[in-house]
């Protein structure tokens, strides 16, 4: 129940990401007439994926999880969407990560499912070797800038005073040597 709050709330914040605000843009900019000759926003529609939409998240998540579960770090953040790298800077997230690894050994990984939304993939994958025989994970990527970036669950993570305080708190809440990225 947790894991769809916590998709549903990433997916409201995506949403949100692509939203802007009209009032502070020239009258004439973003804005159409009415019959009455009293403006209205209008919105672009946000650029939407290509066709193949789902294969190619697919590829973006397998290669996410090629980096990321091999403890390519640098490589992995690379791999986030834009918006997270905006907000994560690199050494952070390979500090945390460095000093929070996700368990990865004798753990395989299948992608079972892709299901894409406008600019929006849910990865589901299947995770077999945990300590129970099989346990499932599902991962936000976001469609922007002509590719697929992952957006993960918990981004608050990585906004402690310090590298130090962000691992303390993904350890405080049971992420470090578990077998789900974040």
């Amino acid at each position: 129940m947790r894991l769809w709050q916590g998709l549903l709330a990433g997916m409201v914040a995506v949403g949100l990401v692509g939203c802007t605000n009209s009032a502070a843009q020239p009258p004439d900019a973003g804005q159409s007439a009415t019959a009455s000759g009293t403006a209205r926003p209008t919105v672009a529609p946000p650029a939407h994926p290509p066709a193949g939409a789902k294969a190619a998240a697919r590829a973006a998540a397998a290669q996410f999880d090629s980096a990321y579960f091999a403890r390519r770090y640098a490589a992995s953040w690379s791999l986030l969407a834009p918006a997270v790298r905006s907000e994560v800077p690199e050494n952070v997230w390979v500090g945390v990560h460095d000093g929070c690894a996700a368990a990865t050994s004798g753990l395989r990984r299948v992608i079972r499912a892709v299901t894409v939304f406008g600019n929006t993939a849910i990865v589901t994958e299947t995770i077999r070797g945990s300590q129970s025989r099989h346990d499932t994970a599902e991962y936000v990527f976001v469609y922007a800038n002509g590719s697929w970036g992952y957006s993960p669950v918990y981004p608050g993570i990585y906004r402690g005073t310090s590298i130090a305080a962000d691992i303390h708190a993904a350890k405080a809440v049971g992420l470090c040597a578990g077998w789900k990225s974040f």
